[in-house]
């Protein structure tokens, strides 16, 4: 796991270079190999735990992320020195490549530090819904944002805004980002992936940390990224489409969840609910 970690940190260096390359890839480019990987994660058995397969998948994710993050640094630089309007149009793709590949990296390194004996391509999470959903909605992002781009130039101050909504869509997906990380590593080992259906031994109800401010501060965040990647793009259809189904998965995952968690720890669980709120509003059944 740790030897994936390094080849995504070399991969890191990699993209960073390419982005800042003499001849760097332009939008279209790095978002049609995007397109490629996340399409050929589906290829890849979930249960697939090969150092060379994670190893090349995280060197991927590094590529992406180091692309990004030189990217946009770049743009930012060209703000500065009054280059507005090519390095705002420069800067969309580069910042959605850095907060998906975070979330990817930091899932993916929970595993390694928490549940070393889980390790698995599932480990990350570029296949965390079946039939290829999550790689269809990530190629579809992509795409609907190269697609306005080649639609006629916008007034002024409907460019300003969407200069405003991408701003806001960095901070936002950073926080939920954030939060989503504390969540990990705040629970450590009483956190999985995939739902625990049977107490274990050592699972203890994590009321602390990020625990104080919501029941799910892990599904919080994720919720709040996801969304967030679209105002970045400033893409209206899949901003929608990632809302109402990010919405949806939580509402089936939650309360189900839930029953368990008051199966595994009864009255501590039902007090810790009736003072905490859930932290997605409308969704559980103990309280909002």
């Amino acid at each position: 796991g740790r030897s994936a970690l390094l080849a995504c940190a070399a991969g890191t260096a990699a993209g960073a270079a390419a982005a800042t390359s003499s001849v760097p890839l332009g939008q279209g480019a790095i978002a049609g190999v995007a397109a490629l990987f996340f399409a050929g994660s589906n290829l890849v058995p979930s249960e697939a735990d090969s150092a060379a397969v994670l190893s090349a998948s995280c060197a991927g994710m590094g590529f992406f992320l180091g692309f990004g993050v030189g990217a946009a640094v770049e743009a930012f630089l060209a703000l500065s020195s009054g280059r507005g309007d090519d390095a705002w149009a420069a800067l969309p793709i580069p910042v959605f490549l850095v907060l998906v590949m975070l979330f990817h990296v930091v899932e993916f390194a929970f595993v390694v530090f928490h549940h070393p004996q889980d390790l698995t391509f599932r480990s990350l999470m570029l296949t965390p819904v079946p039939a290829g959903g999550y790689s269809i909605a990530m190629i579809a992002a992509l795409a609907e944002n190269l697609l306005e781009a080649q639609l006629p130039a916008m007034p002024a101050p409907v460019i300003a805004v969407r200069h405003g909504i991408l701003v806001a869509g960095l901070v936002l997906g950073l926080l939920g980002w954030a939060l989503r990380a504390l969540a990990l590593f705040t629970a450590q080992s009483n956190f999985t992936h995939l739902v625990a259906h049977r107490k274990q031994a050592n699972h203890v109800l994590v009321t602390e940390g990020v625990y104080k401010l919501c029941r799910h501060p892990g599904y919080l965040g994720w919720f709040v990224w996801s969304v967030s990647t679209q105002l970045v793009l400033a893409n209206p259809f899949c901003f929608a489409a990632y809302f109402a189904v990010s919405w949806k998965f939580f509402a089936d995952r939650i309360p189900g969840e839930e029953e368990l968690l008051v199966d595994f720890f009864g009255e501590q669980y039902l007090a810790y609910a009736s003072r905490v709120p859930c932290g997605i509003p409308g969704i559980s059944r103990l309280n909002i």
